[in-house]
């Protein structure tokens, strides 16, 4: 009589199993729809620079452990109604630097930049500024970037 519930019991597992790992299979095709490569979703942090006036930022990069790097994506949207150039960058310390692309960022488009951060000779809560210099006079993109150093 026992050996009847136990081929009961694993019979409904193996059902069991067999609906979700249907419904997982299902789930992942039906996700895939009307997707194409162009409609990656961007995971950094965006900026629309309108050129108006100083546009601020704050970085958040969360717990760093020490003596590690780490970096941010940052979309720079660009709203104004010139091409917008990223001339140079300045930082108060040498632990943070960015990648960017010096070309011409055309009216409604966007470029991508790397904030790199680097927490060797940082500790506990840090808060550094960084700005950088656009083609458009006095109107500076301000980075304030935000760390916890375990």
């Amino acid at each position: 009589m026992r050996r009847k519930w136990y081929i009961a019991i694993a019979c409904a597992v193996a059902v069991a199993l067999v609906v979700l790992v249907l419904r997982i299979i299902t789930s992942e095709t039906d996700n895939t729809e009307n997707v194409t490569t162009t409609d990656v979703a961007f995971t950094g942090l965006s900026v629309e620079y309108s050129g108006d006036n100083v546009c601020e930022v704050l970085v958040e990069l969360g717990s760093v452990y020490h003596s590690s790097t780490v970096s941010k994506s940052v979309r720079i949207i660009n709203c104004s109604a010139t091409p917008l150039v990223l001339v140079d960058y300045s930082t108060q310390c040498r632990c943070m630097w960015l990648e960017i692309d010096r070309t011409p960022i055309a009216q409604g488009d966007y470029r991508d930049i790397e904030l790199i951060f680097d927490s060797r000779g940082e500790w506990g809560s840090v808060g550094n500024y960084m700005e950088i210099t656009t083609s458009t006079e006095g109107a500076p993109i301000v980075l304030w970037i935000a760390a916890e150093i375990e």
